[in-house]
């Protein structure tokens, strides 16, 4: 059990400690709330608490205006036996007429200014851009997109130790926290460290009926003493007790994907029958076919304007339909896998005429928030209240994605689901028609798309749920509860994929992560470009160890690799099946120096590890420049006092070495002159 400790007090109208190592870190009222657009922190009675040691709850009267009688519910349970907590709250309207609920924090901190703070920022191709700062200052993190990573990552770290401010000098600790909501969240971090944290207050307001209730998106903090293994504790807490999972998605198949290298352009039935059998031919497990399959009947068609057609096959590029697709996979020897974007709707889409009562429209005329880039696809000129998605919070949205998703599994036989969402929400349907309020909207659409998802999964269970959103720009723990793995960027040249794996690792254990290998471009990203007809095995190589700490696919055309690059491909696979996928089942992802950036910067020889329970583990380090700075890598081992069998799994080479040998001088990085990469085998010998 973790030092951290959580106690609730019913004085000062209900408070919470929070203490680490024996000295308190924070002692306040645990939320803040907004009735009637009165902030209320405090309760007027508190009619029960409890402290274990699994965690704490307050209840009781809110202290509202005399007229309203508000009852909050607030709790914090404890994650995986480990230093995190999930941090609840349900309100209910007792009194006899309506109340509007226009904030909902179920955290609220007062930690004060000797704190470093950390966070990252996010927009298409420059996921997790980081930041630092400190307590001193105000610190505002806030999605506005209508997606939980468009602008910035759910997530702001604390730390602390040794000289954090003049003249002081504290005690080692860290804190992270993390909104588990998809869509706008905040957290705000004011100088002298008042910290609140949920569901985004801007343009959010519900309207509570007598004896209605409402639960807000929690908020999960951690507490370590340092921000690397808060992650290390938040991960294996996600991978525990948070992740669906079953034996069929643990198994880590490995995945070809159609998209990169063929787009919706160049794909044919054809494609995609002579990539699959060369994909079993060097041991996938799946090939999934991406976007481009369904429209109209025309090979120049568009994806993005008919997407929502989902009933409809583009028979130009796919004339034997999507079960004969299907059985072409499988007679190769592969799963299937299919990409919907089950929430959306183009705007030359016959569901949009077909369903009018199911679309999401800002009927208040409202324009998106300039504070990001509007990524959504295929609006529409004419009708700028139209914002190209189907409303989950109305019951015909909800029929229609769900059907959607079960046909196109039942029809295809498929066991991989890609789930895409292009969709940039902003605050949400404002129809008053569908179940919900005019601010509410986006908050009733995610409880809805929440719905659907377990529902998919209990009809389906043997099928895996994968998130994408333009690549990485829907990633949190509020999704997490409900879709097995997530995709981190729509980019994945090897520069950037390690920088965004870097950051997403504060939120998700490996397991939780998909990222493909740098793929063949299609299209004319500069960053992504490459030669491939001279590209040498060893860069061949270091890009596809980059994508194999966590589950592991590639967007590459096959059938046309040279024989050395497939021949390498084939043995990494192998590698990534028989070892590397049991660490990444149940393991922690570590970084062992600091992160690379985007551009040429920041660390030029990363090195990562994935460790299992047991100890055994893998090591990687990439040399992304040629410049070796570095000569050995140092892992981190948990018992100094045991004895290590170390392989070089390139080179098959193994040796046995003290642990604290090990922690002490290091690994040290061998190997011809060209090599750009290394990948290490650590086992705890008998």
């Amino acid at each position: 059990m973790s030092d951290a400790t959580l106690r609730a007090r019913s004085d000062e109208g209900g408070q919470l400690e929070l203490s680490f190592d024996g000295e308190t870190l924070s002692l306040c009222a645990p939320m803040h709330i907004e009735v009637d657009r009165r902030p209320v922190t405090r309760f007027r009675h508190v009619t029960s608490t409890e402290t274990t040691d699994n965690g704490a709850t307050l209840a009781g009267e809110l202290d509202t205006a005399p007229e309203t009688t508000v009852f909050a519910q607030w709790s914090a349970r404890r994650i995986a036996n480990n230093s995190v907590w999930e941090w609840s709250l349900a309100l209910r309207n007792d009194g006899a007429r309506p109340v509007t609920i226009s904030r909902m924090d179920p955290l609220v901190l007062r930690v004060g200014s000797a704190w470093r703070t950390h966070g990252f920022r996010s927009a298409w191709g420059d996921e997790f851009r980081s930041f630092s700062g400190h307590a001193g200052h105000d610190t505002v993190l806030e999605s506005r997109s209508g997606r939980s990573s468009h602008g910035a990552a759910p997530w702001l770290g604390f730390d602390r130790g040794g000289e954090t401010g003049p003249g002081r000098a504290e005690s080692r600790a860290a804190l992270s926290i993390a909104p588990a909501y998809s869509g706008n969240w905040h957290i705000h971090a004011l100088a002298g460290g008042a910290v609140s944290a949920g569901i985004s207050p801007w343009q959010f307001w519900l309207e509570l009926a007598p004896g209605e209730q409402v639960e807000a998106p929690s908020v999960v903090l951690t507490v370590a003493q340092s921000l690397d293994d808060a992650a290390v504790a938040l991960q294996r807490a996600i991978a525990e007790e948070w992740l669906p999972r079953t034996s069929a998605t643990d198994a880590l198949p490995v995945e070809w994907n159609h998209w990169w290298p063929y787009e919706d352009h160049d794909v044919t039935e054809e494609i995609i029958a002579a990539n699959a059998r060369s994909a079993a031919d060097l041991g996938f497990a799946v090939a999934t076919v991406d976007a481009g399959w369904f429209g109209a009947p025309d090979a120049h068609s568009v994806w993005s304007e008919q997407r929502g057609d989902w009933t409809r096959v583009n028979t130009a590029r796919f004339p034997s339909g999507l079960a004969a697709l299907g059985d072409t996979i499988r007679r190769a020897g592969l799963d299937a896998g299919i990409w919907i974007e089950a929430e959306a709707v183009g705007a030359r889409s016959h569901l949009r005429r077909e369903k009018p009562e199911a679309m999401a429209h800002a009927v208040d005329g409202r324009r998106h928030d300039p504070s990001y880039r509007l990524m959504t696809e295929s609006l529409d000129p004419d009708d700028p209240t139209f914002l190209g998605y189907v409303c989950l919070g109305s019951e015909a949205g909800r029929t229609h994605v769900r059907e959607s998703i079960s046909t196109l599994i039942t029809t295809t036989g498929a066991r991989w689901i890609k789930l895409d969402f292009n969709i940039d929400p902003d605050a949400g349907c404002t129809r008053t028609d569908h179940g919900h309020g005019s601010g509410d909207g986006l908050f009733r659409h995610y409880e809805g798309l929440y719905a659907v998802l377990d529902d998919v999964r209990h009809r389906h269970p043997e099928v895996l749920l994968e998130s994408c959103s333009s690549g990485g720009l829907r990633i949190d723990l509020g999704l997490a509860r409900h879709v097995h793995t997530f995709f981190l960027s729509d980019p994945d040249y090897t520069e950037h994929h390690l920088q965004v794996l870097w950051g997403a690792r504060n939120l998700l254990p490996p397991l939780g992560i998909l990222h493909w290998s740098w793929s063949q471009w299609r299209g004319d990203y500069p960053p992504a470009q490459r030669d491939w007809q001279s590209l040498n095995p060893h860069d061949f190589d270091t890009m596809l160890r980059a994508a194999m700490l966590h589950r592991f696919g590639v967007s590459l055309r096959l059938p046309e690799l040279s024989t050395p690059l497939r021949e390498r491909l084939r043995w990494h696979v192998a590698l990534f099946r028989t070892t590397i996928a049991p660490l990444v089942r149940d393991g922690v992802l570590r970084p062992l120096t600091p992160s690379p950036e985007r551009g040429g910067w920041g660390e030029r020889m990363p090195a990562m590890q994935v460790t299992a329970p047991s100890g055994e583990a893998v090591v990687a380090v990439f040399d992304l420049d040629g410049a070796r700075p570095r000569t050995h890598v140092y892992p981190v081992i948990a018992d100094p006092d045991v004895t290590i069998l170390v392989t070089d799994l390139a080179a098959g080479r193994t040796r046995r070495a003290a642990a604290s040998t090990l922690l002490a001088e290091g690994i040290a990085l061998d190997g011809d002159p060209g090599v750009t990469s290394w990948l290490f085998h650590l086992t705890p010998a008998p």
